[in-house]
């Protein structure tokens, strides 16, 4: 999970350790591409809590990052966000004779399933682009930039054996849209991601996973897939995720969803 919570710490001597008068975070990023952290300080001696820190900044694959933040506060708490899985994040507690010790961080359980549904599109041995996903640049939710996106699940239906892939990168046509949109009732303000369902074709791009589906002519068949299970590497910060299909046996009219878990 990608959010994370100290819960609340004081700055009062304890544990062996003097008054508090810093704190330390340390970012690495052991993911496949840069990611982005959000991280905020709360001051929990009043209510309710005020943020004395607030940052969001970027780290790069195999990066380091570190923040220094000073203390005041009796009662504080620290909490991130951030948008690859592989991110590792570690806070310390520094007194005033420079000791040092790492704090406990709890993984909190924040998300979403955001999904698209496409129907009576017309598929042939050709590779039809049917739904495609990416990160809403304009979002100014802090949480929602930082948010980590990664490809959940699939189902088409289908009356033909088919073939899907799911594609990272490349350029598609059609337009990219905010939510809601006329299947999926969410707020634009509940996701951090955009929609295309009117592309038709992804130029570009690489194959992140592929399988095929036993449909049986007359009678429609569920082809289901679990990404989240396949620890998929891709790139959502600067890429697009699209749905591709093609029928292995003539013609073919589908209907597809396409869902992306989303934890902020």
């Amino acid at each position: 999970m990608p959010y994370l919570t100290t819960n609340t710490l004081t700055s009062r001597p304890t544990r062996g350790l003097g008054t508090i008068s810093q704190v330390i975070i340390k970012t690495v990023n052991n993911g496949s591409s840069k990611a982005v952290v959000y991280i905020t300080g709360l001051n929990n001696d009043v209510t309710p809590e005020t943020l004395f820190a607030q940052e969001l900044f970027e780290v790069n694959y195999r990066e380091v990052v570190t923040r220094i933040y000073n203390i005041t506060q009796t009662y504080f708490q620290f909490n991130a966000v951030y948008s690859q899985e592989q991110t590792q994040i570690q806070i310390f507690l520094v007194d005033s004779a420079g000791v040092l010790s790492q704090v406990a961080l709890e993984q909190l359980e924040v998300s979403r399933i955001t999904s698209e549904f496409r129907e009576n599109i017309a598929v042939t041995a050709s590779d039809f682009a049917l739904i495609s996903f990416r990160r809403n640049t304009a979002i100014v939710i802090p949480e929602a930039v930082a948010a980590e996106i990664k490809p959940d699940s699939l189902e088409i239906l289908a009356s033909t054996p088919i073939r899907y892939k799911i594609v990272g990168g490349g350029t598609v046509n059609g337009t990219f849209v905010n939510f809601p949109t006329p299947t999926t009732a969410i707020s634009a303000t509940e996701t951090a991601l955009q929609v295309n369902y009117t592309c038709t074709a992804v130029t570009g791009g690489r194959v992140i996973t592929q399988g095929i589906g036993s449909g049986i002519a007359g009678a429609y068949q569920n082809v289901a897939a679990n990404l989240a299970s396949q620890q998929l590497l891709y790139n959502l910060t600067d890429e697009i995720i699209t749905l591709v299909v093609s029928s292995l046996a003539g013609s073919d009219n589908l209907a597809a969803v396409f869902r992306m878990s989303e934890e902020w």
